[in-house]
């Protein structure tokens, strides 16, 4: 066993990003070197195009020696592209830009399968033992070496890479190793342990390590990283919307600004490294985890199921912790199978005027099965807590908690206070609360578009984002809510009781442009009063009127979810509107890309906010995701449609409750509380509602 456990260690160690990169400290390596201090000083005297002619020869020098590094193609050909943007040389940018795309894919390629290849090594050493046990160290220092190859990978890596790097090259290992947990029926206690620190580590990892970027370097105020952080903006912008596009229609500068964006990134992960104060790291512990007495953490998590290969059973399992706990206790739950069967037969909401589109109404056998699904297995450890910090995962997002209820007809929330996270690693003994000395409420808002006496915009990038016609029928374009007026008039007249600074957007003042404009300078409080969509993965089946709606056919999750503002009509009914810059039609891909970071919460009362695509660990894509981005500490949002009068009257009892007492978490459980007082017999009036952080 120890000889196999060796050979395993020299394979997995050879997964390393540094593989691909390695430098060959050689004579050939040492006059490479030499053109590039070259080519550094004829730059720096000035003489740009000696510069290139000597940058050019050195490409060639790079191309010819080092056939199985990119590590010096690269340097020279990003020395290169800087100096022809520099002189406005657009067709030479372009074809460097084009090879730093092409070495790019092939590094991620090769790098995937170098750790395909380990993890082959794994599954068929692991097939062989006969002792389980002997597994144990061989899986202990995988996982130690996958930790530490994540932290190497995501510091010089944006979102994008950082989310393929995790899902193809990590994930498969991670899940043989609860698998192998799950087989064992989890009896052994350090493996339990390292697989509740894998889930806190991997939730939420993409998420906080990019924002946490951008924040850090916009905090420096220097004038080039900000200049740099405003093109990594609009070029992200460009390829998002053109990624959407059927490939066609895309633009011929795709290619190009593809491999700026990736440059860019490279660019801001430097200074982020160059002036970050702490070293980068992935670590979490559940024991940090800052529970009080009678407070409970859950970590739901879920793994593809491989037993001798790959299954197609998703599984689901409970990672139960207390502040006393030696141990975390897991608790596997039910397959996935189970879950979307109940959810796909819950019964229809009738149809209201409401803010949104059809969906899901909870029922009586639902709201049974699901608890006796979810929590029945949970209810020794949870007896004698007060307090169950949940953070969901998979469909689990999908479940309105509050609302679930046990055989005797007793709700969840009437036992305890539930306060739903990211992860457990937020929990704080003393947390932070959020500020509500400014606010922006909007509501009421006109969704009609007259086109008399407007003029084209001549912007061909604009006029072609937009792809699609709606399905909604001929009749069924986004009505006026009648009651988001009010509502979020009330609530600025409760502000300005309270001596707080609040405004509120109404009609065609509420529009695409005034939220865009938030960003940098957001309030401490965003209630947006307004319809919101959600379109679920394009893999489904389509109907005709589907195929050229961009909101459900996108491959981006971003894209198939979002919130209607003023005139949208236009656009949602002819596919674009030629006549303004901003349409309307305001996607989590556009929220993700603006800076809300000084906003503590965001409140979208509005229908199916809280739903989007569920990826990895990662939860949920869609709105909740897109304002985590853009920096949002807390998010109040919904799971279904929600009836307009008690949406209000919900959110009218939050704020009263909130302000009064200081205490966000606890103002919501009341509320819920109070709101299933007022309805008990009616969850969809107020079980919607989530506030997560």
């Amino acid at each position: 066993m120890k000889i196999a456990h060796l050979i395993f260690s020299l394979i997995i160690s050879l997964i390393s990003i540094n593989l691909i990169f390695s430098q060959s400290k050689d004579l050939l390596q040492q006059q490479f070197d030499q053109q590039i201090a070259e080519v550094n000083q004829l730059a720096k005297s000035g003489q740009l195009q000696e510069a290139i002619a000597k940058g050019q020869q050195a490409k060639e020098f790079a191309f010819e020696n080092f056939k199985d590094s990119n590590r010096n193609k690269i340097s020279i050909l990003n020395k290169l592209n800087f100096y022809y943007r520099f002189l406005n040389d657009y067709e030479n940018e372009l074809d460097t830009n084009i090879e730093l795309f092409k070495i790019r894919n092939e590094d991620l390629k090769q790098e995937q399968a170098v750790f395909a290849k380990s993890f082959k090594n794994l599954v068929d050493y692991y097939n062989t033992i006969d002792n389980q046990k002997d597994i144990i160290p061989v899986f202990k220092d995988a996982n130690e070496r996958l930790i530490k190859q994540t932290e190497e990978a995501f510091e010089f890596r944006f979102e994008d890479e950082r989310a393929a790097f995790l899902q193809n090259n990590i994930q498969p290992y991670l899940d043989l190793f609860q698998s192998f947990a799950y087989q064992t029926n989890y009896k052994y206690q350090y493996l339990n342990n390292q697989l509740t620190n894998n889930v806190l580590i991997t939730k939420g990892a993409l998420l906080n390590s990019s924002k946490d970027i951008l924040k850090v370097l916009e905090t420096l105020n220097d004038d080039i990283i900000t200049k740099k952080i405003n093109e990594y903006r609009g070029v992200k912008d460009f390829v998002s919307y053109q990624l959407s596009l059927k490939e066609a229609e895309r633009a011929k500068e795709l290619f190009s600004k593809q491999a700026r964006l990736i440059g860019l990134e490279s660019e801001l992960v430097l200074y982020y490294r160059r002036n970050s104060q702490e070293k980068f790291s992935l670590e979490k512990n559940w024991r940090r985890t800052q529970l009080k007495e009678n407070e409970i953490a859950i970590e739901f998590t879920r793994f593809n199921y491989h037993n001798t290969k790959w299954t197609d059973s998703i599984i689901y399992v409970a990672h139960i912790f207390k502040k006393t706990s030696r141990t975390p206790k897991l608790i596997p739950l039910f397959e996935e199978t189970q879950l979307q069967h109940i959810l796909d037969n819950t019964s229809p909401n009738e149809v209201y005027n409401s803010r949104g589109s059809k969906s899901k109404r909870l029922n009586k056998n639902a709201v049974e099965d699901l608890y006796s699904l979810i929590i029945e297995p949970l209810t020794t450890e949870l007896n004698g807590n007060t307090t169950i910090y949940f953070s969901p995962d998979g469909l689990l997002h999908q479940i309105a908690f509050a609302a679930l209820k046990d055989s005797n007809g007793r709700l969840l929330i009437e036992d305890y206070n539930l306060i739903q996270v990211n992860s457990s690693a937020v929990i704080k003994r003393m947390p932070k609360q959020p500020k509500s000395e400014t606010a922006l409420f909007i509501g009421g808002i006109d969704y009609n578009y007259k086109t008399e006496g407007k003029t084209k915009v001549d912007n061909a990038f604009i006029a072609n984002v937009r792809g699609f016609k709606s399905n909604r029928g001929k009749d069924e374009l986004w009505p006026y809510l009648k009651g988001t007026k009010a509502e979020a008039d009330t609530l600025k007249t409760l502000f300005d009781s309270k001596g707080k600074n609040s405004r509120f957007l109404s009609a065609k003042a509420a529009d695409e442009n005034a939220l865009k404009q938030l960003s940098g300078k957001s309030p401490n409080i965003l209630h947006i009063a307004t319809h919101g969509f959600f379109y679920e993965n394009s893999s489904k089946s389509l109907n005709n009127q589907d195929i050229n709606n961009e909101y459900k056919t996108s491959d981006n999750p971003l894209l198939r979810s979002g919130l209607l503002l003023a005139g949208a009509n236009y656009a949602w009914k002819n596919g674009n509107n030629p006549y303004e810059e901003e349409d309307g039609i305001l996607t989590a891909l556009e929220i993700s890309n603006l800076d809300l970071s000084d906003t503590d919460l965001v409140a979208l009362s509005a229908c199916e906010t809280g739903l989007g695509d569920i990826i990895g660990n990662e939860g949920v894509y869609g709105l909740q995701r897109a304002f985590k981005m853009a920096g949002v500490n807390m998010i109040m949002m919904s799971l279904w449609e929600v009836p307009d009068i008690e949406t209000a009257e919900f959110m009218t009892n939050f704020y009263e409750i909130w302000l009064e007492n200081n205490s966000i978490r606890q103002a919501f459980v009341e509320t819920q509380r109070k709101m299933h007082n007022l309805y008990p017999n009616n969850p969809e009036k107020w079980a919607a509602f989530v506030l997560f952080e």
